[in-house]
């Protein structure tokens, strides 16, 4: 299991001038039972969990509170991370460890702390965490927020080296493939040493093609994952200045407020939305 004591204030005492959420403090008796290993695990709680709790639609003080007493019942610790499982887990487990990270890092706690004992078990989210917009044919921006904040944080954090290890593998030299030949042998001029490697990521690349099955996930988000999550930055923030500027030509001081309530909901073809893939 995690290391739930280093999570900072997941997991502690209730005290007892804290105001008690019904809903929340009778769910966290659950995992309470479900950190001794009894097997009452439920993945459907944990994504009941997240459409009350932590799903995109809502925001303001009713899921910051919410959030905040989950972080405090040891939602993370006791729960979500011991029976994370890469290849079940739900849609809704990855990003609800998503969001809580975000959370413990919000309050200036160490979040990897919780994660670093089970290393395999990390380097399976991690996976799943960059595909979590790819696993979702609409993502509210409240959610696609969540996973960049995430992704953020990730770079933000190669001291520790299990996310190192991960994350530098997004910002090596597979990403010049997407450059065009002329770019790439501009680039290759001015960095000479780097002709072998070169060479060597495209023959690999050449086998992988051949492949069935073609190139395998990890090959393909080497490549394209940051250049495609750039390239959909630029589209979305352009596409958001124009319908601005649109709204507030048409309609004014209230056109920009409708178009902000109409923006905030839905996923659309917006930030995230191929990167994971």
């Amino acid at each position: 299991g995690g290391d739930g004591g280093d999570g900072g204030g997941g997991g502690g005492k209730r005290s007892k001038q804290s105001k008690p959420s019904s809903r929340v403090d009778e769910l966290a008796e659950r995992w309470a039972v479900g950190s001794d290993g009894d097997g009452t695990f439920d993945e459907a709680l944990v994504v009941d969990v997240y459409g009350r709790f932590l799903a995109g639609g809502r925001s303001g003080r009713g899921r910051s509170a919410d959030l905040s007493r989950l972080e405090l019942s040891g939602y993370l610790e006791r729960y979500l991370w011991p029976h994370f499982d890469g290849e079940s887990a739900s849609w809704e487990h990855v990003m609800s460890i998503v969001v809580m990270l975000n959370a413990k890092f919000g309050e200036g706690v160490d979040g990897w702390a919780v994660l670093r004992a089970e290393r395999a078990r990390f380097d399976a989210f991690f996976g799943r965490a960059l595909g979590l917009p790819s696993e979702r044919a609409e993502m509210p921006w409240l959610e696609r927020a969540e996973w960049v904040r995430f992704l953020v944080r990730a770079f933000g954090s190669l001291e520790e080296e299990m996310v190192r290890v991960q994350a530098l593998k997004l910002a090596s030299l597979p990403m010049w493939l997407t450059l065009s030949e002329r770019d790439a042998a501009s680039r290759l001029k001015a960095q000479p040493a780097l002709s072998r490697p070169w060479k060597f990521v495209k023959k690999r690349r050449t086998k992988e093609a051949a492949l069935p099955s073609g190139p395998p996930l990890s090959s393909q988000r080497e490549e394209s994952f940051l250049p495609s999550l750039l390239r959909q930055t630029v589209e979305a923030l352009a596409l958001a200045d124009e319908r601005a500027r649109g709204a507030a030509t048409e309609d004014g001081v209230g056109g920009v407020d409708d178009e902000a309530e109409g923006g905030g909901g839905g996923g659309g073809g917006g930030l995230g939305s191929g990167a994971g893939g």
